[in-house]
């Protein structure tokens, strides 16, 4: 168990605390609760100040699905392609994201994400850019106040980002190893991009520059897991 953007520190006690936390969410999947994908919830959101769009979650519903906003790189022509993406600001007030497997990602493009209070499960959070001769694509934002529980991969990755990003004061627990994730540019997997950490940065930091890190917290249920730092926090 440690902090990311501090020292490292282990107490049972905090682990309890964090568990307890989460218990009412876990609860709360067990029981029938009002549903709707996540990309529903974005498509019927409209513009509010600087943002594009002004997702405003409710609290107690679950929000299945993952969502893209931006652009993909398909690996054969090396193209962008897709939409350019949008500002985007999500407000959880608590809401339930089940991604099932899939990402809420910020891919290939200028454009923002910052999103808030939100319980996440079985997905992860993905800042995605690239720096070539014929890109630069780089998102910024903010991941705030947000519990991860058994998130797949890692919590969130920070992939070609960096610079304008701020994570804060989330808490991860148990990020699921999946087996080594996938270069950008060929599609084939690397034993350099290993999974399971609950926060993963972009090592290329001199490309793209560093995140601002606070108060993150971070626990493995695994003892083992947990006594690793690499299950904490890594660059990748």
């Amino acid at each position: 168990m440690g902090t990311t953007g501090g020292k490292v520190k282990r107490t049972h006690a905090r682990a309890r605390l964090l568990l307890a936390a989460l218990l009412p969410a876990l609860l709360a999947l067990a029981t029938p609760a009002r549903a709707i994908t996540l990309a529903e919830a974005y498509a019927l959101a409209g513009p509010q100040g600087e943002y594009d769009r002004y997702v405003v979650l409710e609290t107690g519903v679950v929000y299945r699905g993952g969502l893209l906003i931006g652009q993909l790189l398909d690996p054969v022509t090396h193209t962008l392609v897709g939409p350019e993406g949008e500002d985007v600001c999500i407000v959880g007030n608590g809401a339930i994201l089940d991604l099932q497997g899939e990402q809420l990602s910020i891919s290939y493009c200028s454009h923002r994400l910052d999103i808030s209070d939100c319980v996440i499960l079985n997905g992860n959070i993905r800042y995605r850019g690239i720096n070539t001769y014929d890109y630069h694509e780089q998102p910024t934002g903010s991941v705030r106040y947000c519990t991860f529980y058994r998130p797949h991969d890692w919590g969130v990755r920070l992939q070609g980002a960096g610079e304008g990003i701020l994570l804060e004061r989330n808490l991860a627990v148990d990020a699921i190893d999946t087996g080594y994730d996938y270069i950008y540019t060929t599609g084939f997997s690397n034993s350099w991009l290993p999974t399971g950490a609950n926060f993963a940065a972009s090592v290329q930091a001199g490309f793209y520059g560093f995140p601002m890190i606070r108060e993150n917290w971070s626990y493995h249920t695994d003892p083992l897991a947990n006594g690793d730092s690499l299950r904490h926090f890594v660059f990748l």
